[in-house]
């Protein structure tokens, strides 16, 4: 029995008995991130009040359920338990208290507070720099206050390699892809084997629709990776499979895509709808239709109503019309706020019943994975 089961009995066994055993800081933040991971809001507050009996002046564990509520996206009462610490001169205290105020839109508040750490020059502030450049370039709006705060980091710290990477993303969100890239570029002059220079190069490739530059520059990365890079070179062959799809690569992109479905089996619900879209492309319906109607009713599926739409172009296509009209019935019934979006699939309808083949035609695009999920999955905030 690992770790967390052990905690979890011990947990569960003394709730029925409504009394509660012992719990030290560790423990109790193991129970809080496995609650929070799971989404279990009744046991997440359970846990965070036996903390506060147990540890009542811990500052650890005022920090993790500070951190807790802003994963919940209660900014109020996590900076509400921040300001009670008054404890300037702790790099978490003041990064909390920043991240707090930057969240609820109180950034002049948080700018102060930078400026004093600043002037007192606390041996923390490069690290509160970058944390802060991070921050702000993943809340909307505060695209140029990070740009000041990274100007201001890379004065005080012109090497700092997490501040350029930051910039590098700035460029990007403020509509700069070309200086994003040419910048990006000369990160990679200073070190031609820095991966995740080139993973960000290959991804600011894909949001201007270069796909030959960027499928060059991530097999550049993949190269470049450490062996205990996994996680990276996951997201990276992703991106790569993506590309060569965009690209109208679709034999490559079909062995790309089934080379992650390998590398994590779980994966395939949100594999798999591509590799279809590479086998219509490629006119294998047959295919197409084996891995769609494997999907269909699955949970955790991402997009549902795509997967719908290409099976039934590939129902029509495979010689499968009353299935096309059982599962068009399906979606419209299961997904009544996307009938505009049906209105597609009924005008495929209306071409097959007159004996028309579409032949070589996405009925759903891709989901635009460059602008918008590898901006989130992939910024290393």
């Amino acid at each position: 029995m690992d770790e967390i089961s052990i905690l979890l009995e011990r947990f569960f066994s003394s709730k029925k008995n409504d009394t509660f055993p012992y719990f030290d800081v560790d423990e109790l933040e193991d129970l809080i991130n496995y609650f929070l991971e799971k989404e279990d809001l009744a046991n997440l507050n359970k846990t965070i009040e036996l903390g506060y009996k147990l540890h009542p002046d811990d500052l650890s564990f005022k920090l993790t359920i500070c951190r807790t509520l802003m994963a919940t996206d209660d900014y109020e009462s996590a900076l509400d338990i921040v300001e009670d610490l008054e404890n300037l001169g702790n790099s978490e205290v003041d990064l909390l208290r920043i991240e707090c105020l930057c969240e609820l839109d109180r950034y002049n508040e948080a700018l102060k507070i930078i400026n004093e750490l600043i002037e007192v020059d606390v041996p923390y502030l490069e690290d509160i720099l970058v944390q802060t450049a991070c921050i702000l370039n993943d809340i909307d709006g505060y695209v140029y206050e990070a740009y000041s705060i990274i100007q201001r980091g890379l004065m005080l710290y012109p090497d700092n390699y997490e501040l350029k990477i930051e910039l590098c993303f700035n460029y990007e969100l403020q509509g700069k892809a070309k200086k994003a890239i040419d910048f990006c570029h000369e990160l990679i002059d200073e070190n031609a084997y820095a991966a995740d220079a080139w993973f960000i190069l290959g991804r600011l490739y894909s949001t201007v629709l270069d796909f030959e530059k960027a499928i060059e520059a991530l097999d550049y990365a993949l190269t470049c990776l450490n062996e205990d890079e996994t996680g990276v070179e996951y997201d990276i062959r992703l991106l790569k499979a993506y590309c060569l799809l965009m690209n109208k690569s679709y034999d490559k992109a079909i062995d790309c895509y089934e080379d992650l479905v390998e590398f994590d089996e779980f994966d395939k619900l949100y594999v798999y709808p591509y590799i279809a879209e590479c086998y219509i492309n490629i006119c294998d319906y047959e295919k197409a239709y084996q891995l769609l109607s494997s999907l269909v009713g699955v949970d955790g599926l991402e997009d549902e109503v795509s997967v719908y739409g290409n099976l039934i172009f590939c129902c029509f296509e495979t010689n499968r019309r009353d299935e096309a009209f059982d599962l068009l019935g399906q979606a419209l019934a299961n997904y009544p706020e996307s009938i505009l979006e049906y209105i597609s699939k009924l005008n495929i309808i209306r071409k097959q019943s007159q004996g028309d083949s579409l032949g070589d035609h996405n009925v759903i695009a891709p989901n635009n994975l460059s602008m918008e999920y590898m901006r989130y999955r992939f910024h290393n905030n």
